[in-house]
């Protein structure tokens, strides 16, 4: 059984390795390299999510294409003169507006998703733009460590469910283990940087990549999928990897217009 418990752990981890070497040669290219990351990350993303609720086709292909061109502007926006604020609107949400014109089936859920994905992906444009690497570095060690102690904890204590309804793996001792790693981080930001917000903002984007994850889980879950694609090995898609980046994403761009801007 333990051994079980652990099985994919391997696969996970060279997986893992992959991705954080995607992830360094971005962040050597500095705002470009991972705004070009984010790029492949969001059509990707689309994508998968199409898929999921049954496009194909040219349907299929037209989503992701529409997220892919809207991302371009975004991009190189101090090249145009129209205000950033409208070149991110369309960029998020028309990829959605398409995908739900073409949806027959639940239509609701996939609007609901994709504005939570739409509202992670312009977190994390202006996040890149505002605060660049750097910031971009921050919110991927926060979301990772919510989710190695969601996933380590979860594994070695186990116990209570989280909300076993949506997602029936999470527990509360791997949601508390990811607060208590985030808060840490947070208080070694804090020390190094003297902001004295460092330790509630991280547990709160944590947070919010935990609620990424469940609301991923809960979409799969009521459109009987178990993962958006397989296009990650080991993880799955990139809505199944990056589902807590979204949600932490999301939680860090409201923070931000709310009381740093």
């Amino acid at each position: 059984m333990t051994q079980d418990r652990w099985a994919d752990l391997p696969l996970r981890m060279a997986s893992a390795v992959v991705l954080l070497l995607c992830f360094a040669a971005a962040l050597y290219f500095d705002r470009a390299g991972v705004l070009t990351l984010g790029l492949v990350a969001v059509v990707a993303m689309q994508w998968e999510l199409a898929r999921m609720f049954g496009l194909t086709g040219w349907r299929l292909l037209a989503v992701p294409l529409l997220a892919g061109l809207g991302w371009v502007p975004l991009a190189i926006q101090p090249l145009f003169l129209v205000p950033s604020l409208f070149l991110a609107a369309v960029a998020g949400f028309l990829p959605i507006v398409l995908g739900a014109v073409f949806i027959v089936h639940n239509r609701r859920l996939y609007i609901g998703y994709g504005a939570l994905l739409a509202i992670g992906i312009l977190s994390f444009w202006s996040l890149a733009l505002t605060f660049g690497a750097i910031g971009v570095v921050t919110l991927a060690i926060v979301v990772i460590l919510s989710d190695i102690g969601g996933y380590i904890a979860g594994r070695l204590i186990g116990g209570a469910k989280f909300w076993p309804a949506v997602s029936p793996k999470k527990t509360w001792s791997g949601t508390i283990a990811g607060w208590v790693l985030a808060g840490l981080f947070g208080l070694y930001l804090m020390q190094v940087t003297g902001v004295s917000w460092s330790v509630p903002v991280a547990i709160l984007v944590a947070f919010g990549a935990q609620m990424g994850d469940i609301a991923e889980s809960w979409v799969k879950r009521r459109l009987g999928v178990k993962d958006s694609s397989q296009l990650i090995p080991g993880h799955g898609g990139f809505l199944d990897r990056f589902d807590g980046f979204v949600g932490g994403a999301a939680v860090f761009g409201l923070i931000t217009a709310l009381f740093l801007s």
